[in-house]
C-alpha cells in the first residue's frame, strides 16, 4: 500500500510539522494580538457604555422628580383657584335655583382673563362648580 511506502513516510511527516509549526507561530504572532486588542477595546467600550448608562439613569430619575414635583405644584395651584372660585361664589351656592350657565360663563369669563387660565383649567372649574350645584340640589330636593 502507498501511504505506508516508507520512503515517502519521512518526508510527508516533515513537511506535516513545517507547515503546522509554521502556522502556529503565524497565528501566534499575527493574530492573536489583533484578537486581543479587540476584545480589550471592546471590554473598555463596554465599561465606558455601562458607565454612561448609569448616568443617564440618574439624569432621567431626577427628570422624573422634577416632572413630579411640577405636577403636584400645577394640582395644587388648580386646587386652589377652584376653592377660591367656590368661595367667591358662595352666594350661589346658598341659592341654587337661580343658576344659570350663561351667568357663569359671563361674569367668569373675565376672572380667567385675569388669572390666565389655561381653556382646560376653566371647563374643569365650570365642571366642579357644576357638579357642586348638582349635588346641592339633589341635598335640597330630599
Amino acid at each position: 500500500m502507498p501511504q505506508f511506502d516508507k520512503i515517502t513516510f519521512f518526508t510527508q511527516i516533515f513537511w506535516l510539522t513545517i507547515i503546522f509549526f509554521g502556522f502556529y507561530f503565524f497565528t501566534l504572532k499575527v493574530f492573536l494580538p489583533k484578537i486581543a486588542t479587540v476584545l480589550k477595546t471592546r471590554k473598555k467600550k463596554f465599561l465606558i457604555g455601562s458607565s454612561g448608562l448609569l448616568s443617564l439613569n440618574k439624569e432621567q430619575a431626577s427628570t422624573q422628580n422634577s416632572i413630579n414635583l411640577l405636577l403636584q405644584e400645577f394640582s395644587e395651584d388648580n386646587k386652589n383657584q377652584i376653592s377660591s372660585v367656590i368661595t367667591d361664589h358662595q352666594e350661589s351656592f346658598k341659592n341654587p335655583w337661580d343658576f344659570n350657565k350663561t351667568w357663569w360663563n359671563n361674569n367668569n369669563a373675565s376672572w380667567v382673563d385675569k388669572h390666565s387660565l389655561s381653556t382646560k383649567s376653566y371647563y374643569a372649574i365650570q365642571s366642579v362648580y357644576l357638579k357642586t350645584m348638582g349635588n346641592i340640589m339633589i341635598k335640597n330636593k330630599m
